[in-house]
């Protein structure tokens, strides 16, 4: 019977980094995420789904300032000067005052930016991308003083030129055509989803951050109860939330 299937999400963490002569890489952690649908019958079979995928990384601000290595550099170098401007003062080589009263309250300088969580169609409206988001803000929690994403949806990016085999067939599951097209209505879609999450707007831009010093209850409204955890030591962990048991909670 489908009462007796247990779900929950597994999300496979593996972080990248450099070495050689690319300066800047030295300064940034990326982290790719797999995002998979667990079932578990009532015979303890387990059945899996990639449902996802996200990107994130981790700006090294700390280790850049023991280094004396220029802020501009940095965000030029790795394509990301739109949110290098927002933040940083360039002439000074430090966060911009507003930035900097925040960064005072979390005592780390380092940046976390939540660059894309996409979800395939059939498993949206689960409430999977508030539990997806949720872990990322937690595993990482002491890495970093600032979260910051730009809210700008997915499906209003212009298409890349020459996609690898794999992503245009990712991107072909996810079929972002079938997703809303207006553009305002979508924008103010995601604007509330992270809103209701707990993430500020920054201004009246298209980013959104989070500072994890300060205790979010939005965060956790409605959030299903984590009932097992699993890590390795190595640089792929898995987690693992547990959804649903008999009956599905409604999330947002």
């Amino acid at each position: 019977m489908d009462t007796d299937i247990i779900t929950f999400l597994r999300l496979n963490y593996s972080l990248s980094s450099s070495t050689g002569n690319i300066e800047e890489e030295r300064y940034i952690n990326k982290y790719n995420i797999e995002v998979y649908e667990v079932q578990i019958d009532e015979n303890d079979k387990e059945s899996s789904s990639l449902i996802g995928k996200v990107d994130v990384k981790l700006f090294l601000w700390e280790l850049c300032i023991e280094d004396n290595y220029w802020v501009d550099d940095l965000f030029s170098q790795l394509d990301h000067n739109e949110l290098g401007g927002l933040l940083f003062d360039y002439e000074t080589n430090s966060f911009k005052k507003e930035w900097q009263e925040e960064i005072d309250e979390s005592s780390n300088s380092n940046i976390l930016y939540l660059d894309r969580i996409e979800i395939l169609p059939e498993y949206r409206g689960k409430g999977y991308g508030r539990l997806i988001t949720k872990d990322i803000l937690l595993r990482l929690n002491s890495s970093y003083g600032i979260a910051i994403l730009k809210a700008f949806p997915l499906q209003l990016e212009a298409s890349h030129p020459n996609p690898s085999k794999q992503k245009n067939e990712w991107n072909t599951k996810m079929n972002f055509k079938q997703m809303r097209q207006d553009s305002n209505i979508a924008k103010k879609q995601l604007y509330n989803f992270y809103k209701e999450m707990g993430f500020k707007r920054y201004k009246r831009s298209e980013y959104f951050y989070l500072n994890p010093a300060f205790q979010n209850p939005k965060l956790d409204r409605d959030i299903p109860k984590i009932i097992k955890f699993k890590a390795t030591t190595s640089l792929r962990i898995s987690c693992l939330f547990c959804i649903f048991k008999h009956s599905p909670q409604k999330t947002v």
